[in-house]
């Protein structure tokens, strides 16, 4: 009897496994909110994109701010000073989302990680140094303007 639930308890978890690609896979979480772990002194800079890409917060594990102008103010807890301002929580919300890397950078060989921008986002250069599996473009909210 013990024998014959282990064979059936086997045939099920290969059932599942074999099911699960047919069933499509989960949406990526490209715009999902994200708070970055580290923020630079004085805040972050508008013409920068910034990327953690261990972030445990995204299903994608990569958190953009991308030119964000100061400090996140997701809940009006920021607190501003004339040299360090605070972003608006619009601006928090349209520039700090959880990304994917859609385009490899030229020359670049590793493009297994890559996926296609959900409606709604633009497929934009942001990294051009680091490592050759973060270099490239990613997913960019269509409606944030990019900062000259």
């Amino acid at each position: 009897m013990q024998k014959h639930h282990q064979v059936r308890s086997a045939w099920l978890v290969c059932a599942v496994l074999y099911a699960a690609p047919a069933l499509g896979c989960e949406a990526p979480g490209v715009g999902d909110p994200c708070d970055p772990e580290q923020i630079p002194v004085g805040g972050f800079v508008p013409s920068e994109a910034y990327l953690e890409t261990s972030s445990v917060q995204c299903r994608t594990r990569v958190c953009v701010v991308y030119q964000l102008n100061g400090f996140p103010n997701r809940d009006n807890t920021c607190v501003s000073d004339t040299d360090h301002p605070c972003s608006t929580q619009q601006e928090t919300e349209d520039r700090i989302y959880c990304t994917c890397r859609c385009k490899a950078s030229a020359g670049s060989s590793n493009t297994a990680t890559l996926c296609d921008c959900p409606d709604g986002y633009d497929c934009r250069e942001v990294l051009e140094l680091g490592g050759e599996g973060i270099r490239g473009s990613y997913c960019v909210n269509v409606t944030t303007p990019a900062e000259s």
